[in-house]
């Protein structure tokens, strides 16, 4: 039987990581660290016998006037052991290497070195190298990783797509993703294994050497997502449930669709009513009467535009408003075009009205529409109140609350200030039932900001803790310091007075991470396998193979990363649990049946912080937010 290892892209250091020499003296009146001029701030033991008393110490790697030399271990203090092996690597690609084939960032924050794989015009394949620390293996090593940087100025296309690995030779969706990943960083090692390592650090007995593989971890299995649909019936598949069994929980009838569109696509927006209809035969999809098992009729009045601007779109707004029209869904042929979109995005959803949206584009072309005729159906039957589906739910019915924001950003890059601040949430159960979206708080000044969420944050936690036994909150990596901090701070008050157990998850799915699963092919993970990085922290996989079926159907991505954040030791909920709900809820995506597997807690958060971002950006009217239907889709 094969092993569960999951093969981490650590390169791991090979053997213990060595006692090394830093150069220290006592920090007084909380004198500035300068980590661009090399000089850094930590807290470090007094000596290497007792680790347990400390005390802060402005530090540099190298020999220094007035600094006093400290023998420490790389577990005394661990992010001072990444600083030291970033730095080395720093050095020894400096040395071995030549100037255009690796650079590091100007930030002295973010530590990584990037490695040229190979130009192009449109930009550069590169390797990136983080120092980073396991703890549940306590090694340390680099994180190593693949990634296509585009050259400023070049427009978005399907070639850059080929070169991210998105799309393969064929410009096809790229079935190969995880096996091509891997290759390219395979033949980075064999370029540059040897040059760069081992590594020499200051004060250390000898040279620390890198393994040239990667670390095999062993992976944790949660069950694949089950969708049940009309009559509680369950399936794998969330189309063929609801064709088969119908919606989950559907409406008396769904509002007319009226279209708008210019005069010049009158032709395309008929198009689109017979492929709802089902009479597009060549698209193979039934029409939504018979996928819904619901009847759907189109408005013959329909509006005509001269264009999409913000006044064109308000007129066609009033004409939805007037009484032979209202509470109609307005269905959107549009030319591809950002401006377009958001003017009518703002103006609609500023008015509490949700919009379907499709493109000249998708409509002129057979094969695009096909594959997004059933999606566009399924946003629809939302809009108009249907339930299409829920996911089949961990044991205990559990709240999900998901906090992301977006604040108004003005100013050049050297001096950009947030000018509004805007923080909402996204309730779903844990069957991935959508609930509503609340503003968290909104202001022109911080500190009333933070308050507001604060406070409302309280009262959302204080309400719904008496209908849910557990609640859980799903924060973005969009989130600052300050307002993690007052999240923390307002569920620990919350767990200390209320029976209701809570907990913080830390959701990212922008890393650095990656691993293969050597038992399959493709090396793509089962769907629901996680390792254990740390104390409470976790890679993810939502989307994969099965093990009884591993052929690969489509594109996977990487892992997500998941953080606990520490709330209350008593009234703690189960890791398993919350990532249980987080695969489960990874399935609950409405806004296609192959939509992007990421949970709706954090998805719909994105989605809301981007259309509120580009309406900012313009100074067009934000939306009525509260909402118990999901507009945004």
């Amino acid at each position: 039987m094969p092993n569960n290892d999951l093969h981490l892209n650590l390169l791991a250091v090979q053997d213990d990581c060595p006692q090394f020499t830093v150069y220290r003296k006592p920090r007084e009146n909380s004198e500035p660290a300068s980590p661009a001029n090399g000089l850094y701030a930590y807290e470090l033991p007094l000596n290497s016998a007792d680790l347990t008393i400390r005390q802060n110490f402005l530090v540099r790697l190298t020999p220094h006037e007035g600094f006093t030399a400290f023998q420490t271990s790389p577990l005394a203090k661990i992010d001072l052991t990444r600083r030291v092996l970033f730095e080395a690597l720093k050095a020894k690609a400096s040395q071995v290497l030549s100037s255009g084939t690796f650079s590091m960032p100007d930030d002295s924050f973010r530590r990584e070195v990037t490695f040229l794989l190979a130009k192009h015009n449109e930009g550069d394949e590169v390797i990136i190298l983080q120092p980073y620390y396991l703890g549940a293996a306590k090694q340390f090593g680099f994180l190593v990783d693949f990634h296509f940087e585009l050259r400023p100025g070049v427009p978005f296309s399907r070639r850059i797509q080929q070169l991210s690995l998105s799309l393969d030779a064929n410009f096809r969706r790229n079935l190969d993703y995880y096996a091509d990943r891997r290759a390219r960083i395979n033949r980075w090692i064999k370029q540059h294994h040897t040059k760069l390592f081992p590594l020499a650090i200051h004060g250390a007995a000898a040279p620390v050497q890198i393994r040239s593989e990667f670390l095999p971890l062993p992976a944790l299995q949660l069950r694949p997502k089950t969708y049940v649909v009309g009559g509680g019936k369950e399936y794998r598949s969330q189309f063929i449930g609801v064709k088969e069994a119908g919606p989950l929980e559907t409406v008396a009838h769904c509002p007319p669709l009226l279209f708008i569109f210019r005069e010049q696509d009158r032709e395309l927006a008929r198009r689109l009513a017979r492929a709802l209809k089902g009479s597009e035969t060549q698209l193979n999809f039934p029409g939504f009467q018979k996928l819904f098992h619901l009847p759907v009729t189109i408005s013959s009045d329909p509006v005509v535009v001269k264009d999409f601007s913000r006044q064109e779109m308000e007129r066609a707004l009033s004409r939805l408003q007037t009484p032979n029209t209202a509470n109609g869904i307005p269905i959107v042929v549009m030319p591809k075009d950002e401006d377009a979109y958001i003017n009518h995005k703002a103006v609609f959803a500023h008015a509490g009205v949700a919009t379907q949206v499709c493109t000249v584009d998708t409509l002129n072309d057979d094969y695009a529409l096909k594959w997004s005729i059933a999606n566009i159906a399924l946003q629809l039957f939302c809009k108009a109140g249907g339930k299409p589906w829920k996911v089949k739910p961990t044991e205990e019915h559990s709240l999900i609350v998901g906090i992301s924001q977006s604040h108004k950003v003005v100013g050049n890059d050297s001096q950009k200030h947030i000018e509004k601040y805007f923080a909402f949430s996204v309730l779903t159960d844990s069957s991935g039932l959508f609930q509503s979206l609340d503003v968290m708080g909104q202001s022109d000044r911080e500190s009333d900001y933070l308050q507001q969420l604060s406070d409302n944050l309280a009262k959302l936690l204080r309400e719904q803790s008496e209908r849910f036994n557990k609640v859980v909150l799903h924060t973005s990596f969009k989130l600052k310091q300050s307002e993690m901090a007052v999240i923390e701070s307002v569920v620990k008050a919350a767990a200390a007075e209320k029976k209701c157990k809570f907990a913080v998850v830390k959701v990212n799915q922008r890393n650095r991470f990656f691993a293969v699963n050597q038992n399959v092919n493709s090396l793509v993970p089962y769907e629901g396998a996680y390792l254990r990085l740390g104390h409470r922290e976790y890679l993810l996989w939502f989307e994969g193979v099965f093990a009884d079926n591993p052929s690969v159907k489509k594109a996977f991505p990487g892992p997500t990363h998941l953080e606990f954040l520490r709330v209350s030791d008593e009234k703690m909920i189960g890791d398993e649990q919350v990532l249980q709900d987080l695969v489960n809820l990874s399935g609950a995506n409405w806004r296609g049946f192959n939509a992007k597997s990421t949970p709706v807690s954090i998805f719909y958060c994105h989605l809301v912080a981007d259309l509120i971002r580009r309406f900012q950006e313009r100074d067009l009217p934000l939306p009525e937010v509260k909402d118990l239907r999901p507009w945004f889709l």
